[in-house]
């Protein structure tokens, strides 16, 4: 019997990373009915209270976790926080890292463990469905990026940076929350089918501005524009809901100003990214910070425009040859950024619909690599 050990998630109220988790165990049990899959993960509870189809839970060691906040030689207790998902690797397990952008991020070496692990028993190690940062790409992350046996690269930006540093063992792939089948959800009151505005803010987005203030008084314009001069609705969607990073946060803040317009409404439940998917899927155009509320956008053919802050929406973007609609964060000098870009949305929606119905299609074959 195959084994799968998917490891660097997070916990489901992230339902980015619930797509990519429950996408994954699709293709896996598809291929494999029979195999046991195995997820570490940082939040059971999250995990079980949106049913992830796993046959067995990892947890960490939260007195390892506790003494690491408070080390300041970091990284010594990684093989304790983790050794219970340690004891599962095998010389028959497949490992999939299934984080997609942990290796963005400066503490990338706690999934180092995990992976050498896999390397010492033998053990196949996967990178899998990801994005990478170029300019995080060191001598000490290639030399564990090269010991990996596959890494399917979701976009073309991360792929070409492993493939001009040497890598061979690398894979163009999409990433698979593409294949994520969306779930019927009530919609909420004011929500137009097909004539909705789904607008996606998250509090990481707004930790990236240079000039405080200046996310919130671009959606704040875009939405006056869109009541205004326009017939759509605007719905408000969440898609993270961490207790650290909650997207409720930030978006009913912006429902509070125009909720009395009777032009919109709010997504305020934690529902499942099937859910989410269902709902974006009904949205006429998206504006979208999480990459994978845009990801349910694209693959549903809803022309969307993205607030860009790392190299996974910019990449996937540019494969789709959308990436005149991705507007980095850096580049928001003023209010009328989002509007300017919004407007040049309105004007190719018939296009950028038939770009979606066009390519997505095989980008979605593409999702299901070998392996």
């Amino acid at each position: 019997m195959k084994k799968y050990l998917l490891y660097g998630h997070g916990g489901a109220y992230n339902h980015g990373a619930e797509a990519i988790v429950k996408s994954t165990v699709d293709v896996i049990k598809k291929r494999h009915p029979d195999s046991k899959v195995i997820l570490s993960t940082h939040f059971k509870e999250q995990d079980i209270e949106f049913n992830m189809p796993i046959d067995e839970y990892c947890e960490r060691d939260m007195k390892y976790v506790e003494l690491d906040k408070n080390s300041s030689e970091k990284g010594i207790y990684d093989r304790f926080i983790y050794k219970s998902t340690l004891e599962q690797i095998t010389e028959d397990t497949v490992c999939l890292s299934v984080g997609g952008d942990n290796y963005c991020y400066d503490n990338w070496r706690k999934w180092k463990a995990i992976h050498e692990r896999a390397i010492e028993e033998g053990a196949r190690s996967i990178l899998w469905s990801c994005s990478i940062e170029p300019s995080m790409m060191d001598n000490e992350m290639l030399d564990v990026l090269k010991s990996h046996h596959l890494i399917t690269a979701r976009e073309s930006i991360t792929y070409n940076a492993l493939k001009d540093r040497g890598l061979d063992n690398i894979m163009l792939c999409s990433d698979v929350a593409f294949l994520l089948e969306p779930k019927e959800y009530s919609l909420p009151e004011n929500f137009l089918m097909g004539n909705t505005v789904g607008i996606n803010i998250s509090p990481l987005l707004i930790r990236r501005e240079k000039t405080e203030g200046i996310v919130i008084k671009n959606v704040i314009k875009l939405i006056n524009l869109v009541i205004n001069t326009t017939d759509m609705n605007i719905a408000l969607i969440p898609h993270v809901l961490m207790p650290m990073d909650n997207d409720l946060e930030v978006l009913e803040k912006i429902f509070n100003g125009f909720k009395d317009t009777g032009r919109i409404c709010f997504v305020n439940k934690n529902i499942s990214a099937a859910e989410y998917k269902y709902v974006i899927s009904n949205c006429r155009l998206g504006v979208f910070a999480r990459t994978h509320a845009s990801i349910a956008a694209y693959s549903t053919f809803v022309p969307s425009m993205v607030i860009g802050y790392s190299v996974k929406s910019k990449g996937i973007a540019k494969d789709l040859g959308l990436e005149d609609f991705v507007l980095p964060i850096e580049e928001f000098h003023n209010d009328c950024c989002m509007v300017s870009m919004f407007e040049e949305l309105m004007n190719n929606e018939q296009n950028i619909k038939k770009i979606l119905a066009d390519k997505i299609p095989l980008y979605r074959k593409r999702a299901m690599p070998n392996y």
